[in-house]
C-alpha cells in the first residue's frame, strides 16, 4: 500500500495546482468609478470636500483595498496629495463605496494662485490611486480621476452710505443714515443680527442691533436706512460744526453680522466683522 502513497500526493498537488491556475486566471481587476463630489463644509475661510468612489469587486472572493493616494490639482497644477492606509474589504460580487476627504484654506489657494482672487471659482482635478491586495495576484493599482468646478464664496462688503439731516437745532438732529452691502457672489446671502456702531467726530452717534432679514440676490447691492435720533451731549462738537456749516467729517464704522448663503455646505450663522474710517463730506 506504502507505494501508492507518494503518487496520490503527486497526483492532488497536480490537481490542487490546476485549479490555483484556473482560479488565477479566472480573477478580475477590480473596477473604480467616481460617483460624485459633495461640499461637506464651506466658508470664507476653506472648504472641505468629499469624494465618493464605487469600488466593485467582479470576482468569487472577498479583496481588500489596503489604501489609497490622492492628489488634487487646481487650474491644472498640483496643490494638495496625501495617501491614507486604512484597509478597506470588498465582498465577493459586491460593490463598495471609498470616500477621499480634501480640505484647504482659500487662503492658501490665493497664496499659490494670484489670480483666483478675482475669480468667483476654481477648476479642480482629483486623481486617485486604489491599491488592492488580491488572493494568488499579488498588489494591483486601480487609478480613477474626478473634475469639476468649486466655488470660492467672497465676503460680502458693508460701507457707509449717506447722512441726510431731517432736523436740526441746539437740541440735537434727527437724521438717517444709510448702510450699503455689496454681495459679490454669483448666489444669494442673507444678513442677520447685524450691529453697527458709528462715531463720527470722535463722539458715538449710532449704537445699535438690526433685526430685519437683509437678503441680497447674486451680484447686487442693497441699500439700508436707518433713522438715528441725536441729541446735543451724542453729537459733541459735531453739531455747533455743522451748524456753523462745516461739511467735513471724520467717522469710524465698525461692527459684526451673520451670513448665510444658498450654497451646499455653507454654514449658517457665520459672522463677519467690519471695520470702517475714513473722511465723510455731509
Amino acid at each position: 500500500m506504502k507505494k501508492y502513497i507518494l503518487p496520490l500526493f503527486v497526483l492532488l498537488f497536480v490537481l490542487s495546482s490546476c485549479g490555483t491556475l484556473r482560479e488565477m486566471g479566472s480573477m478580475e481587476e477590480p473596477s473604480v468609478e467616481f460617483s460624485k463630489m459633495s461640499i461637506q463644509n464651506i466658508t470664507f475661510d476653506g472648504v472641505t470636500l468629499l469624494f465618493d468612489f464605487d469600488v466593485t469587486n467582479p470576482n468569487s472572493r472577498d479583496i481588500n483595498a489596503e489604501k489609497y493616494t490622492y492628489e488634487f490639482f487646481i487650474n491644472d497644477r498640483s496643490f494638495i496629495s496625501g495617501e491614507e492606509a486604512e484597509p478597506i474589504t470588498v465582498g465577493k460580487e459586491s460593490t463598495t463605496q471609498v470616500q477621499v476627504p480634501v480640505s484647504m484654506r482659500f487662503s492658501e489657494v490665493y497664496e499659490a494662485f494670484g489670480s483666483l482672487v478675482r475669480e468667483d471659482s476654481i477648476s479642480y482635478q482629483m486623481a486617485t490611486d486604489v491599491s488592492f491586495d488580491m488572493p494568488i495576484v499579488g498588489t494591483r493599482n486601480v487609478p480613477v480621476q474626478a473634475s469639476g468646478n468649486l466655488p470660492i464664496p467672497k465676503i460680502p462688503r458693508i460701507e457707509l452710505g449717506d447722512f441726510e439731516v431731517k432736523r436740526l437745532s441746539l437740541a440735537g438732529a434727527e437724521v438717517e443714515a444709510t448702510f450699503r452691502v455689496t454681495n459679490p457672489n454669483a448666489f444669494r446671502i442673507a444678513l442677520t443680527g447685524a450691529s453697527y456702531v458709528l462715531d463720527v467726530n470722535g463722539s458715538n452717534w449710532l449704537d445699535t442691533t438690526l433685526d430685519e432679514l437683509i437678503e441680497i440676490s447674486g451680484n447686487e447691492s442693497r441699500t439700508i436706512t436707518i433713522p438715528v435720533r441725536l441729541n446735543a451731549s451724542q453729537m459733541g462738537s459735531a453739531l455747533l460744526d455743522i451748524m456753523a456749516g462745516e461739511r467735513d467729517f471724520s467717522y469710524k464704522l465698525r461692527g459684526t453680522a451673520d451670513v448665510s448663503a444658498d450654497l451646499e455646505g455653507f454654514s449658517d450663522g457665520e459672522t463677519i466683522p467690519f471695520d470702517l474710517e475714513g473722511e465723510y463730506r455731509l
